[in-house]
């Protein structure tokens, strides 16, 4: 649920990788030199270019469309037995990842250290549920469908890369990817839902509690989705040719 804010995590690749030379990448990627006395903003120059790649997926560099961007399945489970809820949430999709906004970026240490943040304006999710526990006293059972409208989520990333030796060339790859995700507002709609629409009520008044619980997750799915693309891009391509 909300923390599909970040979608927007496939822009951590673009900072690593929008640094490029033009005559080996493909067109999309821009180059951005370490001398470069604007280079923070030959670097936003450089993802903005990238958006509608981003948005439709790049199959030549095996990087999946952000919109939708597939976070899997999601579980949470109670802190204690009997008490709280326990759901799990499967096949989850986000839409409007692509719509982002790069609010700052800052390059700690060029080619290995860089951290941004991002806005997302509005993201709407949808996915399958499975609950059965209370929130505020009120029983809350159901499986179905579930969707959700989130607006202003933010997502904080700070990437850091190590580098490694690919046949013989210096590769650079991602060693840690951290992501904080914030949103301002929120509403849930759990169908075939035990209570129905009071339920549903109760959990929207009470997102807050419910957020808590499942941003962490959240966080840890993008985290490992976008490592892991991360590193297919930079195995792809020296540190010398990306990073000039």
């Amino acid at each position: 649920m909300n923390k599909l804010n970040t979608s927007w995590l496939l822009v951590a690749l673009v900072a690593l990788g929008a640094t490029a030379e033009a005559v080996d990448l493909p067109e999309y990627l821009h180059v951005c030199h370490r001398e470069d006395p604007k280079l923070t903003e030959c670097m936003k120059e450089s993802i903005e270019t990238l958006r509608p790649y981003l948005a439709r997926g790049i199959p030549e560099l095996d990087i999946p469309s952000i919109d939708p961007i597939h976070l899997g399945d999601l579980i949470v489970a109670e802190s204690v037995p009997g008490q709280g809820v326990s759901i799990s949430a499967k096949d989850i999709k986000a839409y409007g990842p692509s719509n982002f906004k790069l609010k700052k970026l800052n390059v700690i240490e060029y080619g290995k250290i860089y951290s941004f943040e991002l806005e997302l304006p509005h993201l709407y999710v949808e996915g399958r549920y499975v609950v059965d526990g209370r929130i505020l006293l009120l029983p809350v059972k159901g499986s179905g469908k579930f969707t959700g409208n989130f607006t202003q989520g933010i997502g904080s990333v700070r990437i850091k890369g190590d580098r490694k030796r690919i046949n013989g060339k210096d590769h650079l790859s991602l060693n840690k990817l951290d992501i904080k995700i914030r949103v301002s507002d929120g509403r849930l709609k759990l169908e075939n839902l035990f209570g129905g629409e009071i339920i549903n009520e109760t959990i929207n008044q009470n997102f807050n509690l419910l957020s808590t619980e499942l941003i962490p997750l959240i966080e840890k799915a993008l985290q490992r989705i976008f490592k892991r693309t991360g590193n297919k891009i930079l195995e792809r391509f020296p540190e010398e040719v990306l990073f000039p």
